[in-house]
């Protein structure tokens, strides 16, 4: 290899998977009752028994991988390995997590004479899962770490998400939302459309009455975005175990027949806070993300 991947599991991407395809790992850690839990998930039943945990009412949180805990990791993988790593963080919009691998990595490389390149994803999920597979796409068409660390950043300014979460109650309870503002909003139907930005942060670009108005948004922008590239990658629907994640592919399709698009989880990183029946739409586009 002429370099390992790396990443945290924000990406979504089944661990058994990860393995297999050769890409290096740290868990990130999520907490329901007191009781913290690793991010391992390695099969459907894994996500949709934490989104049962959600319908029965439970309140999940996150936390950060601190600067420690990357320097034990980024040190365990060199003196694993002899190749340089890229590690694919979690979105500094939305985590400390990459400005903490980016301290560790300066300490692991000082002390060990070699590179870690830390890249931020600027994205979570199936947004941070399409950078991994670029990455592992130019691992294995030789490119050295250095090579790929200047090119990601490029390439991750064109992978665009938009996603509607459904349960404001939920939002509420997280003290994403105020109580009136869950209230009022749950009683008129209305979802919030948000993207993951150019800064990696959140941004509510819309606000529709219904699912289905909500989807119909997200399905314009998916016609304003695609692009030649977009059929020769694959186009996710970000799913919080969401009973429209299959219309809303359906709709893709119609939009794209030849389009590859793949229901993608989303994981308890991110779940935790939109809640259950998030749904959206990302894709790799010609036009850069704003």
């Amino acid at each position: 290899m002429s370099f390992i991947v790396s990443t945290d599991t924000s990406c979504d991407i089944f661990r058994d998977e990860l393995k297999a395809r050769r890409i290096e790992y740290r868990p990130l850690v999520y907490t329901i009752d007191d009781v913290a839990y690793f991010d391992e998930f390695t099969k459907d039943e894994d996500y949709k028994g934490f989104y049962d945990l959600i319908r029965a009412g439970k309140m999940p949180t996150t936390s950060q991988i601190n600067v420690a805990e990357h320097e034990e990791y980024f040190a365990s993988l060199c003196d694993k390995y002899d190749e340089d790593i890229i590690h694919l963080t979690l979105s500094s919009g939305l985590s400390s997590t990459y400005e903490s691998a980016c301290k560790a990595a300066e300490t692991v490389n000082a002390k060990y004479g070699k590179r870690v390149y830390v890249v931020d994803s600027l994205g979570a999920t199936v947004v941070q899962r399409i950078v991994v597979d670029e990455a592992e796409r130019l691992r294995d068409q030789g490119a050295t770490a250095a090579e790929a660390a200047e090119k990601l950043p490029e390439f991750i300014k064109h992978v665009s998400v938009w996603f509607m979460p459904t349960d404001l109650m939920h939002l509420r309870r997280g003290g994403r939302v105020s109580g009136a503002s869950a209230v009022i909003g749950t009683a008129l139907n209305i979802k919030p459309i948000l993207n993951i930005n150019k800064n990696g942060g959140l941004s509510v670009v819309a606000k529709k009455i219904g699912v289905s108005k909500g989807m119909s948004y997200m399905c314009d922008r998916f016609k304003e975005y695609l692009s030649p590239c977009t059929t020769n990658a694959r186009v996710y629907i970000p799913s919080a175990d969401s009973e429209y994640a299959d219309e809303m592919k359906s709709r893709l399709k119609e939009i794209c027949p030849e389009a590859d698009v793949c229901v993608g989880w989303v994981g308890p990183v991110i779940g935790a806070h939109t809640g259950v029946n998030m749904v959206g739409v990302c894709l790799l586009s010609d036009k850069e993300r704003i």
